[in-house]
């Protein structure tokens, strides 16, 4: 700038003729600016977005059932709802965890040779992530009442960045569960782990259906000829098969089908701990459902509809 101002003092021209070479000058300095916005909260104390959880227990009341949960929620209030966690992808993190219940839990990112931190009741603790690939990963309890009572959540990494300027981006918590184990759990006298595993609740961000049509989270409302990204995680103790219709969807990350990047589906599988991001094109107007495929995973504790239906709202 001061050799811009220099030069039409010694020349003493008009000072249009100097403006594009302002301009140039503003772009440079205003795209370096950017750059250093970007480049230095990722370097030595980071603050993110969402920098801490809150263990909490309350009760979840799921058609026709109420029972005893444990959740990581965003806030120290309970809603009932995991919460979802964005972080870049790429670079190492942390998340400070607080304990609100009156027991001790291990929390941990749910990964191969992940090591687990022990919370005290009442205490907090720093979790640190590693640098996570793009797509989304598993944060969560892993003491047998914090894990079966549900308190985990999903880690999106990089998706935040990657749909910010041309996409929607919506997710998905799948659970399974069976309610008289979590009683027995919750009172310290569950003795089944040998038996077969019958879940009796199918949800989706802790919601079954109808509840998860009014879901802004995982209800897909866009606009014709819009492109929307779906997370996907499998927090269940069983695999589940989820049907597509009206579109198909493009499958752009897979924590345990890295193979199936590419692939064009309208029925996908996610097995047990897989977290998945998929890309749908909405080139179809209408609403179309989407709903496991295994047809227990969509009653309500026997009663259908239910469980694990949600739909695609595509306005015209």
């Amino acid at each position: 700038m001061k050799f811009v101002l220099e030069a039409m003092a010694v020349r003493k021209v008009h000072f249009i003729e100097y403006f594009p070479i302002m301009f140039k000058t503003v772009h440079h300095l205003t795209h370096a600016a950017v750059l250093l916005a970007f480049v230095l909260p990722l370097q030595g104390n980071t603050t993110w977005a969402q920098s801490e959880l809150w263990i909490m227990r309350g009760t979840w009341n799921t058609f026709p059932d109420s029972v005893p949960a444990l959740r990581l929620e965003s806030d120290s209030i309970w809603t009932g709802r995991n919460a979802a966690i964005s972080r870049p992808a790429d670079i190492p993190s942390s998340i400070t965890v607080h304990n609100t219940d009156s027991l001790d839990h291990l929390c941990t990112l749910i990964a191969d040779a992940s090591e687990s931190t022990l919370i005290p009741a009442g205490s907090s603790a720093i979790i640190e992530m590693p640098a996570l690939p793009l797509g989304v990963h598993r944060l969560g309890l892993v003491d047998t009442i914090g894990d079966r009572l549900g308190a985990v959540s999903m880690v999106q990494a990089g998706l935040t960045e990657l749909t910010a300027d041309e996409a929607d981006l919506f997710y998905w918590n799948l659970g399974d569960w069976n309610t008289e184990s979590i009683w027995q759990i919750d009172a310290g006298d569950y003795t089944g782990e040998g038996e077969s595993y019958m879940p009796n609740q199918f949800t989706i961000n802790e919601q079954s259906y109808p509840a998860t049509t009014e879901d802004p989270n995982g209800a897909i409302e866009v606009q014709l000829g819009d492109t929307c990204w779906i997370a996907i995680a499998n927090h269940g103790l069983m695999d589940h098969v989820l049907h597509f219709h009206g579109f198909h969807v493009l499958i752009e990350t897979s924590t345990h089908h890295p193979e199936r990047i590419g692939w064009s589906k309208d029925t996908v599988p996610i097995k047990r701990g897989e977290g998945m991001t998929l890309r749908l094109i909405a080139n179809l107007p209408g609403t179309y459902p989407v709903h496991n495929h295994n047809l227990i995973a969509v009653t309500n504790a026997g009663f259908y509809p239910g469980g694990m239906i949600t739909h695609i709202n595509v306005q015209p």
